[in-house]
């Protein structure tokens, strides 16, 4: 059985959240947020570790960008 995967921007749109608060949210500059969602850029330990923390989607669920 496949598992799916929630990008980062498919958790922003569940969390019905704007860029500039996700970025917040995740501790990270509004660059760096939209470097990750366009996938330009490697997700670092801890920023999965806040992602996982403020939507609660586990960790094997969520799709690294990079």
């Amino acid at each position: 059985m496949e598992e799916i995967r929630m990008s980062l921007e498919a958790i922003r749109a569940q969390m019905k959240k704007t860029r500039p608060e996700m970025a917040e949210l995740l501790q990270v500059s509004p660059d760096r947020y939209n470097r990750l969602a366009n996938s330009e850029t490697r997700m670092l330990a801890t920023e999965l570790m806040r992602l996982h923390h403020i939507s609660g989607i586990p960790y094997e669920c969520i799709e690294i960008p990079g």
